[in-house]
């Protein structure tokens, strides 16, 4: 939820979703402040809506701004295409480095009955990245997780916390957020409240939980008092350099970590486990990418051997998550560079926090039982040229202004990622943003199952950093340690 105090607001769209935002903003005591609407369809122009005017078109906002001393500019058209956006951030910018710039989410086109004033989020580099519209399945969806009871792991995350908020729009009984640290999710608390107010009577029971997913008695104790339906496991260590250094608890984080949740929903009966994963889980060359794909092996011997229902979805980066490259750039860029590439041929696959969310909830819709699922990403973005993107939308030369500095790969990464193993058979789905992935082998053994489990318990911790990672290829072939 944004926490903010506008001063002089100028809404770029007069269209459903900017009336809908005028009458939240008046709500929440902003009706002095909003100088009015820019919008291109001439039959609003020079009219007012709710006695707001229609000042003009869009290509006339550098003009507003500078006319009505406007401090914040809105663009409240969820169905906008990145070269929409680009138009107004570079109109906006061009005339005022300083203003401040927001949007509405384009998850929130699929959404009419949902407050928008909590989904605004500050504009960032991931608006004007160009990837095709997605789509997902609104009925599916609300058949699915109507009235049911839903955990998420990871909640106070970038992904898990998304999850809770989409939630709300689908008529989920409970929502429980666990989470292992405190301020996160009390940070998600206040957000949610932020919601409730808002909602009123549509708003789900939520329970805050703190808990490590290490700890399995805690987390049965859990599971047994709130008797969740759905478990979405997003909580993992992911960070690729750092996990290179601290494989043990890496292994112990997110792969027994995976299996205490695993074991929990299955001896709870729950409906659907769905197991949150990542293009680093193929070939992985790093010990957070290994980790990951002995998760994924782990979720299905659970489906195989064991009989619970699980999905796994895979996907790239998400723009705008904590340690992400795009907060990581703006932080470099404010202090005057030099913004630091790892090299200056590494390639991403990027989406956006709301579109990641909304499909993953949307596969587990789809899935039936045991399916491995990927994200369609698109085409992999160049860091390089992301990075020449954010210093020009700050009015700054690239190389002149702000150096650019190539760091050399760092312990663990590669210079693109992959989805799906050359060998996998990828079916389209209902969805065409959601691939079904054939012929990926996800699941152990009983004995390989016992055998991995056993020895990250109680004999890794004492290994070396070169033992570990002979460990992990004796259970995971395509690991290749860069």
């Amino acid at each position: 939820m944004l926490m903010k105090t506008f001063n002089k607001i100028l809404i770029a769209g007069a269209g459903e979703a900017g009336i809908a935002l005028l009458r939240e903003l008046k709500q929440r005591g902003f009706e002095g402040r909003i100088a009015g609407f820019a919008d291109d369809d001439e039959y609003k122009i020079g009219s007012s809506i709710e006695g707001v005017p229609v000042l003009g078109p869009l290509s006339g906002i550098s003009d507003f701004c500078s006319d009505m001393a406007v401090t914040d500019v809105i663009v409240a058209v969820p169905s906008a295409s990145p070269a929409f956006i680009n138009e107004i951030v570079y109109s906006v910018m061009s005339f005022n480095a300083g203003i401040n710039l927001y949007i509405v989410p384009s998850a929130e086109k699929f959404f009419d009955s949902v407050p928008i004033f909590p989904s605004l989020k500050e504009f960032d580099c991931s608006d004007i990245l160009e990837r095709d519209q997605f789509s997902i399945d609104m009925k599916l969806m609300e058949n699915f997780f109507a009235g049911k009871k839903v955990l998420i792991t990871g909640a106070g995350g970038s992904i898990g916390s998304e999850l809770c908020r989409q939630l709300l729009k689908f008529r989920v009984k409970k929502i429980i957020a666990l989470g292992r640290g405190e301020n996160s999710i009390y940070n998600l608390s206040l957000i949610m409240a932020g919601y409730a107010k808002t909602m009123g009577g549509a708003f789900p029971e939520i329970v805050y939980r703190i808990a490590d997913v290490k700890d399995y008695r805690l987390l049965e104790k859990i599971f047994q008092q709130e008797t969740p339906d759905i478990v979405f496991h997003a909580a993992a260590h992911k960070h690729v350099p750092l996990m290179e250094f601290n494989e043990a608890e890496a292994l112990q984080n997110n792969v027994l970590g995976c299996d205490n949740v695993l074991r929990a929903s299955l001896e709870q009966g729950v409906e659907k486990f769905v197991f949150i994963s990542t293009d680093k889980a193929v070939r992985p060359s790093s010990i957070m990418g290994a980790s990951k794909r002995l998760a994924e092996l782990v979720t299905g011997y659970y489906r195989n051997i064991k009989g619970l229902n699980t999905a796994i979805v895979r996907f790239g980066n998400v723009l705008g998550s904590r340690g992400s490259v795009i907060p990581l750039f703006n932080e470099q860029i404010d202090r005057g560079g030099p913004v630091t590439v790892t090299h200056p041929d590494v390639t991403r696959y990027f989406m956006s926090i709301p579109e990641a969310s909304l499909l993953v909830l949307n596969s587990s819709a789809i899935s039936g039982e045991g399916e491995v699922f990927v994200l369609n990403m698109g085409e992999q973005y160049r860091i390089s040229e992301i990075a020449e993107k954010m210093i020009s939308l700050r009015g700054l030369t690239p190389g002149a202004d702000i150096k650019i500095e190539y760091t050399g790969l760092r312990p663990g990464e590669k210079l693109y990622e992959e989805l799906y193993y050359k060998d996998a058979d990828i079916l389209p789905t209902g969805n065409s943003s959601i691939f079904l992935v054939k012929k990926d082998s996800t699941a152990f053994t009983e004995n390989r199952y016992r055998e991995l489990i056993e020895a990250i318990r109680t004999a890794v911790p004492d290994k070396g950093r070169s033992e570990i990672r002979e460990f992990i290829r004796d259970f995971v072939e395509e690991y290749n340690p860069g």
